[in-house]
């Protein structure tokens, strides 16, 4: 309730800090002031017969598809967004949406909220709220009507959910060929979580910053995306840096054990690196996305993601085929911990924290019922050696599963 009612005090204040600006332009400007209220959402239905497994769409969120369930909270969601113009170079955005989050509970969050001035043809700056600009199809992940599968690649996308941060950005554009080129600084302060290991990892402190580069052409579109997310006085490991001082007398090589403990640190960096290319022709469409990752939260993980979709339309219908995958390791420390030794669990927990490899191959239909909205069929194979976006009935990351997911969504806007 006391996020709720912190939501909408939110968007009074923004409403409220647009009306006086708009009381304060002179006529000429006043005379432009304008406001539009529309929104979007998803009704989502997803079902799979995988016995101990959990299916999300993305890392933070807490519940997922069991089996034998038909999960109705996974991709549904609903979103209301103002907009206000208030003269000729200045306008205001505010956005909200209930989803199931990390806490299983629908409590609306403010996802956007800024001020744009754009005092010419070719830049434009933002103040305030805003979501990292990574998306091929969209500025966001919560706009399903953008995307042409029921879900963007949960195996990419949905590992990239600090995506949210409150600060500023800058984008710069200029014509190049039969295209627009537009270039983005951005940087602010994280917002986001991740539940995993049954708990809640959140970003309190983090902070993000990074540039995009893309090119817009008739058929042809290209991303260039790259972030990264530190974060300081993280005390996730000092639980392992203490178990290492004080088990190492015991292990075959208590030297390495200390060499080990001095190199974990308060810090963790996130870093991301994105490259998606779309091209549309006449009914057909094909898009690559690829990724780099990587996490300096100990031992360190690296990784990568792919994501590939072809769809060809024909009146309202657009079948499509998909595929994606993403693998994330971590890095080798040497360090000998005999099986029994009382310390090889935690040790070994800190190596798989978030260990990932896990690809999915599927097949849909979009029908486009009205203008407005679109209902999507997608039937996925989903196969993973190991997982950290997948979890047991226990709320941890899995082992090897196999597994078909059925999936249907009604996607909307207004």
């Amino acid at each position: 309730m006391i996020r709720s009612l912190a939501v909408r005090a939110a968007l009074t204040g923004v409403l409220s800090l647009c009306g006086a600006a708009a009381q304060s332009a002179d006529t000429g400007a006043a005379s432009l002031t304008r406001w539009t209220l529309n929104g979007f959402g998803t009704l989502g239905a997803a079902y799979h017969d995988e016995a101990d497994t959990r299916f999300r769409r993305s890392v933070d969120q807490r519940g997922g598809a069991r089996a034998g369930h038909l999960e109705l909270r996974n991709d549904s969601l609903l979103g209301v967004q103002v907009n206000g113009v208030l003269g000729a170079h200045w306008s205001v955005m505010a956005q909200a949406v209930t989803r199931q989050d990390v806490d299983r509970t629908w409590t609306p969050q403010l996802t956007w909220a800024f001020v744009k001035h754009v005092p010419n043809d070719w830049s434009e700056y933002r103040l305030g709220r805003m979501a990292v600009d990574i998306y091929l199809e969209g500025d966001s992940r919560h706009v399903g009507y953008a995307y042409t599968m029921v879900r963007p690649y949960a195996d990419v996308y949905g590992r990239l959910t600090f995506d949210s941060f409150d600060g500023a950005d800058a984008t710069f554009l200029r014509d190049l060929g039969p295209g627009q080129l537009r270039f983005k600084l951005f940087g602010g302060r994280t917002r986001g979580d991740v539940y995993l290991n049954d708990a809640i990892y959140s970003l309190d402190l983090g902070r993000t910053f990074g540039a995009t580069l893309d090119w817009v052409g008739p058929a042809l579109s290209v991303k260039l995306s790259w972030g990264s997310v530190v974060t300081t006085r993280d005390r996730q490991n000092d639980p392992l840096r203490a178990g290492l001082l004080a088990f190492a007398p015991s292990l075959p090589n208590p030297a390495q054990a200390l060499a080990r403990a001095a190199e974990i640190t308060n810090s963790n960096r996130i870093s991301y690196l994105g490259l998606g290319v779309g091209w549309e022709r006449g009914p057909l469409s094909l898009q690559v996305v690829g990724t780099d990752m990587s996490m300096t939260v100990y031992p360190g993980f690296e990784g990568w993601g792919l994501g590939a979709t072809a769809a060809y339309r024909f009146g309202p219908w657009k079948p499509f085929l998909t595929y994606s995958r993403s693998i994330i390791d971590p890095v080798a420390r040497a360090l000998e911990v005999p099986a029994a030794h009382p310390f090889a669990p935690y040790w070994h927990l800190a190596s798989d924290y978030t260990r990932h490899d896990q690809h999915t191959a599927g097949i849909g239909v979009r029908y486009d019922v009205a203008p407005n909205a679109a209902l999507k069929l997608q039937l996925d194979r989903v196969d993973a050696k190991r997982s950290s976006s997948l979890l047991d009935d226990a709320g941890r990351r899995t082992d090897a599963r196999a597994f078909t997911l059925f999936s249907a969504s009604l996607d909307f806007v207004f």
